[in-house]
This record gives structure tokens, sequence and C-alpha cells, in this order.
């Protein structure tokens, strides 16, 4: 299969002579899902800010379609990525619904208005992840795990070729962590390309997906996770206390 997003030689620090990522390669198939495992502190969080063009490097080059992302403007790459953030804060009030169908901007020519197609499409996404009876409610009014699913509703909406998740689980209880693995498994039936970043190994091995191993700002391991989830790889990144589960 092509590639749809390529890391090469990618390196970055936040402080001069201080780098967070050191020289990352990688490559992502088009219509695949890939987990970025890691413990915390690794540079995941980083890799993603990079990718969707929020930190500005200097050393490497991110191609997505077989271009650098430099190349692109906010409103195109908008269109080839959608991200969903760890922080869920928003300081702006907004109904849910409105929130949601921030995603259609990108699609929406300078100054006009969401048209039917566009609400059609938000509320969709809204049932798709259980919160039609929250779409008229105050976003900053709804439980931290309700805005999670917001913030994914929003980024399906985007109908973006790639999607983007930084930590998609944190504030989701089980049911719906679960709801979310089948909706990722949906839309890479769909062609969708998938990359989410994860300190927890299990929902790697549940997705059965792709997963790059990234330990002190490098990928030092990629492929298959049945072949890559291994005990003794898991203590080797975790630690002894692996052992013990």
């Amino acid at each position: 299969m092509k590639s749809i997003l390529e890391v090469k030689n990618l390196s970055f620090g936040y402080e001069k002579n201080k780098k967070v990522l050191n020289d990352v390669n990688l490559s992502i198939e088009d219509g695949s899902i890939t987990a970025i495992l890691g413990k915390n502190g690794c540079g995941k969080s980083t890799l993603l800010d990079c990718i969707i063009g929020y930190n500005e490097y200097d050393e490497g080059q991110v191609i997505v379609d077989n271009a650098d992302i430099k190349g692109f403007s906010p409103k195109e790459l908008s269109r080839k990525i959608a991200y969903i953030s760890q922080n869920t804060t928003i300081n702006l009030d907004y109904t849910v619904l409105e929130f949601i169908l921030f995603g259609r901007t990108c699609h929406l020519a300078f100054g006009s208005a969401p048209k039917e197609k566009d609400y059609k499409i938000a509320k969709e996404n809204a049932e798709k992840l259980g919160i039609t009876h929250l779409l008229s409610k105050d976003i900053n009014k709804i439980s931290g795990g309700e805005r999670q699913l917001a913030f994914i509703a929003r980024a399906l909406t985007q109908e973006s070729k790639i999607i983007i998740m930084d930590e998609p689980t944190a504030s989701l209880d089980y049911g719906n962590q679960l709801r979310l693995f089948e909706i990722i498994k949906e839309l890479k039936e769909k062609g969708k390309t998938i990359v989410f970043t994860t300190h927890n190994p299990e929902h790697v091995k549940l997705l059965g997906c792709n997963v790059a191993i990234i330990n002190d700002g490098e990928i030092i391991k990629k492929g298959a996770a049945s072949k890559i989830i291994t005990k003794e790889f898991l203590v080797e990144i975790y630690g002894e206390i692996v052992k013990r589960y």
C-alpha cells in the first residue's frame, strides 16, 4: 500500500540544543490504523504537534499526499488532517452542535454559513457518538468525557482523509472507549487513515493495528502490534514492574 503520511528525519526541541524528537522517521499507510505507543514524556504529543504543523521544526519533513505540509494553507491542511487534542478546555460559549459544526469550516467559502448538508453531517456524527441529547447544551457545561466525544464528532464532521488523536481515550469511560474503538475500525473500512497516541498497550492489542514505539524522542520499533507487543518488550520500555502483571 502507498504511504499517505511520512515523517522524514524529523528533529525538534522546545529549547535550543535540547531535542525532544531526534531524527524520527515514520511512514503511515493509506487506510491504516497506527498507534504511537510510549510512556509519559517520551515525545508522542510533540510528534503529533509537528505532524499537524503546530510545532515549527527546522530539521526534517512531514509529507502528506506526497507534498510537504509547509506548503499547505491552514484550510488545505484541515482538509487533509483532522486533529483531536488531549486538551478539551474551551473558553468560548457554544452549544455542542455549534462546536461540532466547526468541523465543516474547511469546506465552506469565507464568511459563508453552514448549510443543511453540513448540519446533517454534524448530527449524524453526534448520533454515532451517542451525544444527540447534548446538542443544545453549552459545551462548557457537560462532563469532560462528553466533551471529548464532541471533539471526536467534530473531527469526523471535518471529513479529512487522516484523523489524528492524542490520547483519545483519556477522558472516556470503559463503554465509550469500546465505542471509540468500533468507530476507528469503521473509519478504516471506509478508507480513512487513523493515527493515535496511547500509553496503554492493551488498547493497541485490542485494535490489532500497526504500532510505532517511541522512547526518549526516537522511534525504536515499528510494525504489526501482534508481533511487537510482547511482555519482554514491554518490560524493556516500562520497566520490571510489568513482570508482576
